[in-house]
């Protein structure tokens, strides 16, 4: 086939099949049932013709672009988790990610509806802040019925589709785990940053401490710190070693797991003997090089860009959203350590 361009033809007489069977291959096309046989052999003469799919003549056939945007901060490290799980996800439905990172301005958000209007992309995903609802975006949205995934935004909003974390039961698996362990009710740890961090995540960490103490009849004990100032937390964590001796911490961010290392090196504490520490996320993926190893709940964030894709791929394809409603949500998972 040197010197000549290789076309879906060639793929179909390599492959012994019709050229509507190839074109169903590559395109996906509903009702021409294909067999895996014939499939297989389809893919396998692409690769043995080294054939490309002419993505403009697709798309011009498809009236789909086989791109979704993927939009937020390329600075934060949950983004970066949830878009590698957003990739992995659309390559097994034949679809390229692009990358959209300026979640900074909100005026690139209108950029996102003009690439769906130029046949761009065919969707979008965005990872919003927990609280995150621009009610005047998400209207043009419905307004012009664009596909749409939010994670973590929108929580509220009955009209958008969203991928949630279950942060209450993060918390709740991690005092069960805690009580596994020790008889002590845990001192809840609640970190602050110079954002707004009063929203449904941190109310639901923080109702899931109220409501457990509840049940066990014990006085809740809430400390609110702001993160990355070791001299507070060191301060508290003297005055309780002082007056309490041995506690127990968990904390709703690792942030603040980190700043309890610190304060205790600098009080020659050791943890996992003096103090036992958990974290109610892992958010920087470091529990493991934490030393002693942080025990910590896992938010899935890979796995929340991975449901994202398929709840895209379905409003997209015309399947609609999730049967249970707007939102889906994913539960953390444990990662024992040698802190707690």
């Amino acid at each position: 086939m040197t010197g000549k361009r290789v076309t879906s033809l060639d793929v179909a007489r390599r492959a012994g099949v019709s050229r509507s069977v190839v074109s169903a291959v590559i395109n996906g096309t509903q009702g021409i049932g294909v067999s895996n046989e014939k499939r297989q052999a389809v893919l396998d003469a692409m690769m043995e013709l080294n054939y490309h799919v002419d993505a403009q003549a697709r798309a011009m056939k498809t009236g789909k672009s086989y791109c979704i945007a993927a939009f937020g901060d390329t600075s934060n490290a949950l983004f970066l988790q949830m878009l590698e799980g957003a990739q992995r996800a659309c390559a097994g439905h034949g679809y390229t990610v692009l990358l959209v990172g300026e979640a900074s301005r909100e005026e690139a958000r209108e950029e996102l509806i003009h690439l769906y209007l130029q046949r761009r992309i065919d969707g979008i995903i965005s990872l919003d802040g927990p609280g995150y609802q621009n009610e005047a975006w998400a209207q043009r949205l419905l307004e012009l019925d664009i596909p749409y995934i939010s994670v973590e935004g929108y929580a509220e909003n009955d009209h958008i589709c969203s991928v949630l974390a279950d942060y209450g039961d993060s918390v709740t698996a991690a005092l069960n785990y805690l009580e596994s362990r020790h008889e002590q009710v845990p001192i809840y740890l609640r970190m602050t940053a110079d954002w707004p961090t009063d929203n449904w995540a941190e109310r639901a960490r923080l109702e899931a401490y109220l409501q457990y103490c509840q049940a066990k009849q014990a006085a809740p004990v809430v400390h609110t710190l702001p993160k990355e100032h070791v001299d507070a937390m060191e301060s508290l964590l003297l005055a309780i070693h002082r007056e309490q001796g041995t506690q127990i911490y968990l904390s709703n961010w690792v942030d603040g797991a980190i700043d309890l290392y610190r304060a205790a090196a600098r009080l020659n504490l050791t943890i996992g003997q003096d103090l036992y520490v958990m974290s109610a996320d892992n958010t920087y993926r470091i529990s493991d090089h934490m030393v002693p190893r942080l025990s910590a709940m896992a938010v899935p964030y890979k796995a929340m860009g991975e449901q994202a894709v398929e709840l895209l791929m379905a409003q997209i394809h015309g399947d609609g959203e999730p049967p249970d409603g707007a939102s889906c949500w994913l539960k953390a998972e444990l990662l024992p350590g040698e802190s707690s």
